[in-house]
């Protein structure tokens, strides 16, 4: 189906979000720290990316703001699944498509904020 890039510090919680995008049908790719996850990104071009919050290094909203810097990336769907974001912080880097997903999360809705993300992706910019 569709190529997911996954960044969690928490090494449990990325065996269940890959274990959840894969019976869905994806190909998902792990990262541990934000940094991990702009390199990924920037060199896959997923069709979605999820990721927590709080991580060491950069968080998962200063990873989506950095994404969006660059027109190759900027387009690629965010699933933030965390515990942590306000909607004022989701409401200065998340873009309109993009989805936050609450920990503890059921797979159920991991799984149905990506289908939602991927079947509304902005179209790619030229």
């Amino acid at each position: 189906m569709s190529h997911i890039v996954a960044a969690d510090d928490d090494p449990g919680i990325r065996r269940v979000v890959e274990r959840v995008l894969t019976r869905a049908g994806h190909t998902v790719d792990l990262c541990s720290d934000g940094h991990e996850l702009i390199s990924e990104v920037r060199s896959q071009h997923p069709d979605a990316v999820v990721t927590d919050n709080e991580m060491p290094g950069i968080t998962g909203l200063q990873a989506r703001a950095e994404l969006l810097t660059t027109p190759d990336t900027a387009d690629i769907p965010v699933v933030m699944a965390t515990g942590s974001v306000t909607p004022e912080q989701a409401a200065e880097t998340l873009q309109n498509g993009d989805r936050i997903v609450h920990k503890p999360f059921q797979p159920s809705e991991l799984r149905d904020a990506v289908q939602d993300v991927l079947i509304h992706r902005r179209p790619r910019q030229a």
